[in-house]
């Protein structure tokens, strides 16, 4: 089939050119391919052998008309084999999200360069983003064998989302405006429509996020989860019971949670068979409906099994891999610390490193309360030559030096290099260490101080604020004394707070911090579009440096808000009115344009401050465990290593000899 039959490429080319640009027109460039594949040209060993004995059906009966072709990042791979990989606690379902659970609708390209069909075999967009019309494979099953259609996609709208109970509040991506849910249509089988009130240009991004896992459309089969709805079961109140749930809303998310419920069908390359919950392990097989092949016609995955050990101390897991008993992981393990130890273990262990590339715009990233509740912090904090004076304090390449091993390179909080949206200004401004000219900013705010050299406020009172960081990452507190010692040369009083993750959240919503140090993703793929707190006041995580400006933006209720909204200053309400635009806007050039526009006012404005970029990270894999990419992308939204099609990953097995 062309690239013309699955996306009328002439259109592509024209009005839709901005579907194009983001990466989901066809190209022989790209790892995903659609061509139509002759099905049943190969199978797992172990699969045959059920076929064999009438246990399965025939692989042609199994796969979908059009399976999804993937291409192998080194060669087509060798059957057989379990991926050993290990979880800390009893919480730490993420890496089984990133590594198994990533099958979204649609998904990102392994370079993070845009997004590209997965569930979904095709789709089409109207003129103005507005309308999105999905195709479904036809053929398409769940892991128990019954059809996945457009009708489980229904049962998930009409049963879950406008349900007030399960859903209350609407959210992103599924949501107008407005806040009022997305319309939805279902055409037949295989085909559905998704229609907002206005344009929706970053709806597929959105669908090709690890977000979007949570509340996803492919992940409530219909036919298992009428059972737990009271619309369908008038003895629901005896299967709630039984669970130990609550209520049926409990149920039906308990039950939802693959990697702990083995029952639930999925549209995963492996199913769990023995469920992530109070064990030592779990186990995972491959799942015999899988609707992916390789480029000869194989259906993945190649890896039989996925085997989860369940560890309280993360030392166990270094032990592990120095063992040899570990063939593929970032999570927990690849932090600079344990890097000296595993480089000197490879021969023994068997392994070798893979590099990634971080995503986030900085190691830490320092913000002020710009909208703080007591006037005489908040009129300090919002002078911008309060926040260069600051910058100018920091001793950056030393903190880099001491903190990170060297690795890294100087920089504020800024879109990376490699971005389309990279800001050179936003990047390199105000990292010169200088503390005389640090000196020459602050005196423009604070000239006085007392008899002690420390600096005072304007109304003649002593000055000093803290900064808070979570006490789960201590290389944060060692920075902040660094740091403070530092701003003391220049007058300036600041003290580092250390609190429970929980705490500090709690205390931001409620806009009370002085300042706070925080590190997320944001600095490259798509991601700066989706989630650009950093740049503007966007969404909850911006409460941390302006919590009544971002609360105006979100619209909240001053009668129930525990912050009061703001109307924000110039600058910042033109951000946002340029991310309304971008929102609004079809074509991804003009998208582009726009975006760069809110980076240049975030470089004059200066919103926040960083110390460096990230250095290369790295993983540790087994040197047989193969077509794992040199690089990739390190950030949740991504989510690493998803997007790399862990299921064409392999085990290489050892040839046997003829003598």
């Amino acid at each position: 089939m062309s690239c013309r039959d699955h996306w009328s490429l002439a259109r592509l080319r024209g009005q839709w050119g901005w579907v194009k640009a983001l990466g989901i027109c066809l190209t022989v460039s790209l790892v995903l391919s659609f061509q139509v594949v002759e099905a049943g040209e190969g199978e797992a060993p172990m699969l045959a052998r059920q076929v064999e004995a009438g246990a399965l059906p025939p692989l042609h009966e199994r796969l979908p008309t059009n399976p999804l072709v993937v291409e192998p990042v080194e060669r087509v791979g060798d059957y057989g084999g379990g991926w050993r990989s290990a979880l800390l606690g009893g919480k730490d379902d993420p890496w089984i999200r990133r590594t198994l659970g990533y099958e979204n609708l649609m998904r990102w390209t392994p370079d993070w360069s845009g997004v590209i069909p997965n569930i979904a075999e095709s789709v089409d967009v109207n003129d103005n983003a507005t309308q999105f019309t999905f195709h479904l494979r036809k053929g398409m099953k769940w892991s128990d064998g019954t059809a996945f259609t457009a009708d489980d996609i229904r049962f998930w709208y009409e049963d879950l989302l406008l349900n007030p109970d399960f859903t209350p509040t609407p959210a992103e991506p599924f949501i107008n405006a407005d806040g009022s849910p997305v319309r939805f249509e279902m055409l037949d089988e295989v085909t559905f429509v998704f229609s907002f009130k206005e344009p929706k240009s970053l709806f597929l991004y959105y669908l090709a996020t690890i977000r979007n896992l949570d509340h996803a459309p492919i992940r409530y089969p219909r036919h298992y989860f009428e059972q737990f709805h009271p619309q369908y079961n008038p003895e629901i109140q005896n299967e709630i019971d039984a669970a130990g749930q609550s209520n049926w809303v409990g149920l039906v998310v308990d039950k939802s949670e693959f990697w702990a419920n083995p029952e639930v069908p999925t549209l995963h390359a492996w199913i769990f068979t023995r469920g992530y919950g109070p064990s030592t392990s779990a186990k995972a097989e491959r799942n015999p409906y899988y609707w992916k092949v390789d480029t000869a016609g194989n259906q993945l995955p190649y890896i039989d099994a996925r085997h989860f050990d369940v560890l309280s101390d993360l030392q166990v897991l270094v032990a592990k891999t120095l063992a040899g008993e570990i063939d593929f992981q970032d999570r927990h393990l690849a932090v600079p610390t344990n890097k000296p130890l595993l480089y000197h273990g490879r021969e023994q262990g068997g392994y070798e490193f893979f590099d990634e590339t971080p995503t986030s715009p900085n190691y830490m990233v320092l913000m002020l309360n710009l909208n703080h509740p007591e006037k005489a912090l908040r009129d300090i904090f919002q002078d911008k030559n309060f926040r260069v004076g600051l910058s100018h304090a920091v001793n950056r390449q030393a903190l880099l030096d001491v903190l990170w091993y060297g690795q890294g390179e100087v920089a504020q909080t800024s879109v990376q290099p490699s971005s389309i949206y990279y800001n050179e200004r936003l990047a390199k401004q105000y990292t010169e260490y200088n503390l005389e000219l640090a000196n020459q900013y602050l005196d423009k705010v604070l000239l006085q101080r007392g008899s002690d050299g420390m600096r005072r406020r304007p109304d003649g009172k002593p000055f000093s604020f803290t900064f808070t960081y979570s006490a789960a990452i201590p290389v944060f507190g060692d920075a902040l004394l660094l740091i403070a010692s530092e701003w003391r040369k220049v007058g300036i009083d600041m003290r580092p707070i250390a609190l429970d993750r929980t705490l500090v959240a709690v205390r931001k919503n409620a806009g009370v911090l002085d300042g706070v140090v925080w590190q997320r993703g944001g600095g490259a793929g798509q991601e700066v579009v989706l989630d650009p707190r950093w740049w503007f006041p966007f969404n909850i995580e911006s409460y941390y440096w302006a919590p009544a400006w971002t609360a105006w933006y979100l619209n909240a209720d001053p009668a129930t808000a525990q912050v009061q909204p703001e109307k924000p200053p110039a600058p910042a309400m033109k951000q946002m009115e340029l991310y309304d635009q971008l929102l609004a806007t079809p074509d991804f050039d003009g998208q582009v344009r726009i975006f760069k526009q809110i980076l240049d006012i975030a470089a004059e404005e200066f919103w926040t401050m960083g110390i460096a970029w990230p250095g290369k990270s790295y993983g540790v894999k087994k040197t047989n465990f193969r077509n794992v990419p040199e690089n990739m992308p390190a950030s949740w939204l991504y989510p690493t290593p998803g997007p790399t099609n862990p299921e064409q990953y392999f085990i290489e097995q050892e040839k046997m000899s003829l003598h």
